[in-house]
């Protein structure tokens, strides 16, 4: 599949999305459209067990909602769902998703990241939605995600102000899961996602199915999901597969069956 927004990269088990709209990455309707392209064309595809998503360029990794396309979001031509949908999506996905940030991210920038199942920061970059300071809100899930990651109080600050925290800040309120130097950033999430291709892929999905869908409705739907999910599980080749390399003490190969 070619993409003019996007530039992919086939790693061993998963694959690394470059968002490339220069200068600033913006997340524009292309962009938008071509990253549920390809994540329609993954879901499916035994060769790609994780995803990286990460931007071009070192300074930023998305500028967020292309300014340019602003009136046609105002005049209601280009809908706010296309981006609440995809970062749906993300969030949902059965596969999981790592946002290496190599940069700071604004607004609908930050709104991507928080879709995603798994973030590492650069110890260089900043996060901020300054939405507020043009007279406008976020449109694409920052006033829901932010609060259930941050906490409202936090959450609220962080949106009424429109100023950036710092590294530091993001990895003690839990925004990211980890802050590394400027130039690992790619790297550590390529090892992450490279763990991560070599678990149980039935598993990860209902962990990813329970964790994100519990949170969302009441403990003992909650708990309902996730014994529909250990059944799943259990019923599983790769169940039988992982006690088996336990008790012969090798590695297990998982297969997703």
């Amino acid at each position: 599949m070619e993409f003019s927004k996007l530039i992919v990269e086939q790693e061993e088990g998963f694959i690394i999305v470059f968002i490339n709209n220069p200068p600033a990455n913006a997340l524009s309707t292309a962009v938008l459209l071509e990253l549920e392209q390809l994540l329609d064309k993954c879901v499916n595809d035994d060769n790609v067990r994780a995803i990286v998503i990460t931007g071009s360029g070192k300074k930023v990794f998305s500028a967020g909602a292309d300014i340019n396309e602003f009136e046609d979001i105002r005049s209601g031509k280009i809908p706010t769902t296309i981006g609440q949908n995809l970062f749906n999506k993300i969030e949902n996905y059965p596969k999981p998703i790592i946002a290496a940030i190599q940069g700071s991210a604004f607004g609908g920038g930050n709104e991507l990241i928080m879709s995603c199942h798994l973030r590492i920061l650069s110890s260089n970059a900043s996060l901020s939605f300054p939405e507020v300071k043009l007279g406008i809100t976020t449109g694409w899930g920052g006033t829901q995600r932010l609060p259930r990651l941050i906490g409202k109080t936090r959450a609220l600050e962080m949106l009424l102000t429109g100023d950036p925290i710092s590294p530091e800040n993001a990895l003690n309120y839990g925004l990211v899961n980890k802050v590394v130097e400027a130039e690992k950033v790619l790297e550590e999430a390529k090892t992450l996602a490279a763990k991560l291709a070599k678990g149980a892929p039935i598993a990860i999905r209902e962990f990813l199915r329970g964790v994100t869908q519990g949170l969302n409705t009441s403990f003992e739907q909650g708990l309902s999901i996730e014994r529909e999910g250990s059944a799943i599980v259990f019923a599983s080749e790769d169940a039988k597969e992982g006690v088996a390399a336990f008790f012969e003490k090798r590695s297990p190969n998982f297969t997703g069956k």
